[in-house]
């Protein structure tokens, strides 16, 4: 079974991505961005970028409320909600609404964004069972490393059958189904653009290798070893919620099963008390 792919260069990433629509780095996260990274940032000005904006400010309210995130108390506005999730899972948040706002087209999403969103608020819970990954990290990243699926659904009108011969492919990995039919694939759109969105550097590089198994391997590089608990959390929540909306397994989970339970430590009865856990928090998402 091949499973492992060479990671692309930087120019092979320019060239994966070339003539493919990558929307720019909304705005409003490069204003919120701004703020947070200054020395002398403002909660307050933080709140006003985020109010400015109905709709933003309604879906911040909406995660942080949820369980995802186990806030000891609901909180009614954002300027509540800023103390007590801190700026920079505020600023996951508004990245995640800017994504799903930025990418649009004629094919409606809804499941795609509707599943991404349960992954994302997933991973970032089952960073309490597992340590040494942020909880805003694991959202973001649960919510990005396959945003470039929805970039090529609506660059490629039959992208929907590269998607259920991805799945099903037991002997390739998920990008290399994806380059044979469109010379590119999701990882290096989702890496292209996470850079551009200024996401951190291990967001953008797990993001390009979530596909590639040789980060397992105990001689992989340093900055890939870094990545692994954020690709398996991810992994892990994929699973969980397509087991949870669709009853399914895809090819992709059956092949990173056995490293992403080795790296987290988990066994069989560790398994399905995590999966009663997802089905648990995903019935009241």
């Amino acid at each position: 079974m091949n499973t492992a792919m060479p990671t692309p260069a930087p120019t092979e990433i320019e060239r994966l991505v070339k003539g493919i629509g990558i929307p720019p780095r909304p705005e409003v996260l490069t204003r919120l961005q701004k703020e947070i990274d200054s020395p002398n940032m403002s909660l307050s000005v933080v709140g006003q970028i985020i109010n400015g904006d109905v709709a933003l400010a309604a879906s911040v309210m909406k995660v942080a409320n949820s369980p995802a995130f186990g806030l000891s108390r609901k909180v009614s506005t954002v300027q509540q909600a800023i103390p007590v999730l801190g700026s920079r899972v505020l600023s996951s948040l508004v990245a995640g609404f800017a994504l799903r706002s930025s990418i649009s087209g004629p094919v409606r999403l809804d499941r795609f964004w509707d599943s991404s969103i349960r992954v994302a608020q997933l991973a970032a819970r089952l960073t309490k069972e597992f340590r040494g990954v942020a909880a805003d990290h694991a959202y973001t990243f649960g919510l990005f490393h396959d945003c470039g699926i929805a970039v090529l659904l609506q660059r490629f009108p039959d992208y929907r059958d590269t998607l259920q011969l991805a799945n099903a492919d037991g002997d390739r990995s998920f990008t290399e189904v994806e380059e044979a039919r469109h010379a590119t694939h999701h990882a290096a759109i989702g890496c292209f653009l996470t850079r551009s969105w200024g996401l951190a550097e291990d967001i953008s590089r797990a993001t390009l290798i979530h596909h590639d198994l040789s980060i397992f391997a105990p001689d992989a590089e340093t900055e890939d070893a870094r990545c692994r608990s954020l690709i398996s959390l991810a992994a892990l929540s994929d699973c969980f919620v397509n087991a949870f909306m669709r009853m399914s397994e895809d090819a992709s989970w059956l092949q990173i099963r056995p490293h992403v339970l080795q790296h987290l430590n988990v066994d069989e009865s560790d398994f399905h008390d995590l999966r009663e856990m997802a089905f648990d928090l995903l019935e009241n998402l």
